[in-house]
């Protein structure tokens, strides 16, 4: 399976994040393809352009009421996939993650939500600290 079309990956973005880019190339070299939207409520030139660059739509909150609000309204956006991964500008993810992510489901017909482990990085180094 290469593509995974009951997903989206929608991307919170807020202002002008260094990191952007790099979530959505993390997203984008996933082994399994699936969707992957933008969604932000402080529109700018950095994010749209990011979004045409790298084909994704390109949602905008006006009425943002914080954060809550943004998670909802993006959320909302990816509502025509059964499953949503809400990545934050600032995540990178593992190129496998779509993979394990199906084989969860897969392997629990019931499921409703996964959770997932994670580990910092700072300093581009990729801490010891597991959660």
């Amino acid at each position: 399976m290469n593509t995974f079309n009951n997903h989206t990956f929608v991307i919170c973005a807020y202002k002008e994040s260094k990191y952007l880019e790099e979530c959505i190339k993390s997203l984008k070299n996933q082994t399994v393809k699936s969707n992957i939207i933008i969604s932000t409520s402080t529109p700018n030139d950095y994010i749209k352009n990011l979004s045409i660059k790298y084909n994704l739509e390109y949602f905008v909150n006006l009425e943002s009421n914080g954060i809550g609000s943004d998670w909802n309204f993006a959320v909302e956006k990816a509502s025509t996939t059964a499953y949503v991964t809400v990545a934050h500008q600032d995540d990178i993810y593992n190129e496998t993650y779509t993979e394990n992510i199906i084989k969860t489901i897969n392997k629990y017909n019931d499921i409703i939500m996964i959770f997932t482990d994670c580990k910092e990085i700072r300093n581009r180094k990729i801490s010891k600290k597991e959660y």
